[in-house]
């Protein structure tokens, strides 16, 4: 054999053994872990939470460069979420946003409100906040635990969809704050968590009003949505209620009469009407969660809250 091609035999003999010794190195050695959507985004998000805590403690929550940071991180989030939760598409209604404006409530306080990305229709009478499973998971276990917060949070879905702390921070606007009347019984899909509630967005007592919206949660296939509509519904006095109403307006009225007779106004006795407002609105939201499910109406708000559901389920 000449010098030359035995030269190249063994460089070929060589050049085998190499490229065997990669491939069972490629084999034996782990692939590199590709980071979880999700875990990405949750990262992503505590740290601007972090950042703007600290932002806030060094008293420059207000500054220019400040708000330029978390407007950039909020587009960040609204990306990480869009991969997460992958295509959603909902008939009627406008591009998402991200539903945080703020990363904390004060100095010491990370934001209560549900992180999603957020749907309106265009005159906003119909909104929707739509998240991870796990991230509205971890985030209701979180709310359960604030202070002051009532038991119900942490007794299961039904009675948590059934307070208004739920909807205040899981998708309430600037007015005021969803108070639930009834549970609407609708149908879930097989493998799906689908709760509606027909309530009333209030600000201050609201005595005999009667309910406007419904709201909505759904929870299937890894994500969780929240939903508020405007409910077209005719609804009636209701005998029984306006019966467990009328005492409280008695008193309440007889008392603001003395009021205004006042030269100086007594502060204790204004404070007594708005306790009886209150104390009286209780009395008949209660009495109409008991009597709505006999009245006329309450057969098209579950076919309502059911329409609002498949709508949520998305394209």
């Amino acid at each position: 054999m000449r010098a030359d091609t035995r030269t190249y035999a063994l460089r070929w003999r060589v050049m085998r053994r190499r490229l065997f010794a990669a491939g069972l190195l490629a084999v034996l050695l782990p692939l590199p872990v590709q980071a979880d959507p999700i875990d990405a985004y949750v990262a992503a998000r505590d740290q601007a939470i972090a950042a703007s805590l600290a932002a806030a403690k060094a008293g420059k929550a207000d500054d220019p460069a400040v708000q330029k940071q978390e407007e950039a991180s909020a587009a960040e989030l609204a990306r990480l979420l869009s991969v997460a939760l992958g295509p959603l598409a909902f008939e009627g209604m406008g591009p998402p946003r991200y539903s945080l404006g703020t990363f904390a409530e004060d100095a010491a306080t990370p934001t209560r409100r549900l992180d999603g990305l957020a749907f309106a229709n265009a005159d906003y009478s119909t909104r929707l906040v739509v998240t991870p499973e796990a991230v509205f998971t971890a985030w209701l276990a979180a709310r359960a635990k604030d202070d002051g917060a009532p038991r119900a949070l942490r007794s299961g879905l039904p009675t948590a969809v059934g307070t208004a702390e739920f909807f205040q921070n899981a998708i309430a606007g600037d007015g005021g704050y969803f108070q639930p009347y009834v549970a609407l019984p609708v149908a879930a899909s097989p493998g799906e968590t689908a709760l509606a509630v027909l309530g009333l967005q209030v600000d201050e007592p609201a005595g005999t009003t009667a309910p406007n919206e419904i709201s909505i949660l759904r929870i299937g296939n890894g994500r969780a949505v929240v939903g508020m509509t405007m409910a077209k519904l005719t609804i009636g006095p209701i005998p029984a209620c306006e019966a467990v109403w009328t005492p409280y307006k008695v008193k309440a009225d007889a008392l603001a009469r003395m009021l205004a007779k006042e030269k100086k106004p007594s502060a204790n006795r204004q404070d007594e009407i708005t306790r009886l407002a209150s104390d009286g609105t209780d009395a008949y939201r209660a009495c109409f969660a008991r009597e709505a499910p006999k009245q006329a109406f309450f057969t098209a708000a579950v076919k309502a809250a059911e329409a609002f559901l498949a709508l949520a389920r998305g394209n």
